[in-house]
């Protein structure tokens, strides 16, 4: 009870920070719909291509970004401190702040999903992988967000202090479905984001990353590597976070 207390504050807070309103709900909101209403056209790619955008801008913008923003505030602000003065656990602590915004991408990338369809993308081929891809994704970028604190002194400067992942993940999650060699695409799936992507394209179209049409059991083969590598950075940014996190704003 106490952690949803503390999660229904930090959405009311969240929800009242007009520049989170514009770059956590807005932007992705109004640019993937854009994304929808260009439709096969967005990129020169077909509708795998725009639904992976699409969720890959919220994990980023929505998850990862606003979390750093808002963990290094509430730090920044002696919030954490006096939470930890109470009867709440670290961990109790860091689910209620960090629960409303994983709640708010996945809200987010479901309405997308759903705009996406109504402009014509097909239903997913495989929506179980699909899922898995947007629930490891959510997980991967809220530790990266949590794990980005560390580098993070003031909320003004978790503009540049994202901006390395951030790159990365966005370059990864395109050269993952634009790649022409097979070496150069499994080297995006193996760097943060891009076996993401290559989880939610897979999922979507139900074909490798060369076009192939492969039945449901192959495709989960396929994806294995993603799952893989994803997992991987997933845990080594929760050891990042739990190892290094900071309470208090630094010295």
């Amino acid at each position: 009870m106490r952690v949803l207390a503390l999660g229904s504050t930090e959405l009311k807070l969240l929800w009242r920070n007009r520049s989170v309103m514009v770059m956590a709900i807005a932007f992705p909101l109004g640019l993937g719909g854009y994304m929808a209403y260009q439709g096969t056209s967005f990129g020169g790619g077909g509708w795998g291509v725009v639904v992976t955008l699409q969720i890959m801008l919220v994990l980023l913008m929505t998850v990862y970004i606003t979390i750093t923003t808002t963990l290094t505030a509430r730090r920044q602000d002696l919030f954490l401190k006096r939470l930890r003065s109470g009867e709440l656990t670290d961990l109790g602590i860091l689910a209620g702040t960090v629960g409303p915004v994983l709640a708010l991408g996945f809200a987010q990338s479901l309405v997308l999903t759903v705009i996406a369809m109504a402009a014509g993308a097909p239903i997913p081929e495989n929506p179980l992988l699909f899922a898995v891809g947007v629930l490891v994704g959510l997980a991967l970028f809220a530790a990266a967000g949590m794990a980005s604190t560390v580098f993070t002194k003031t909320p003004e400067n978790a503009q540049i202090t994202t901006l390395p992942i951030f790159m990365v993940a966005a370059g990864a999650a395109a050269s993952s479905f634009l790649a022409d060699s097979q070496t150069v695409h499994w080297i995006s799936v193996a760097l943060p984001g891009g076996g993401i992507a290559e989880l939610l394209r897979t999922g979507w179209l139900g074909t490798t990353w060369d076009g192939r049409a492969v039945g449901f059991a192959d495709q989960l083969v396929a994806a294995g590597p993603a799952v893989g590598a994803s997992a991987v950075w997933a845990a080594v940014a929760v050891y990042a976070a739990l190892r290094w996190f900071r309470w208090e704003p630094r010295a």
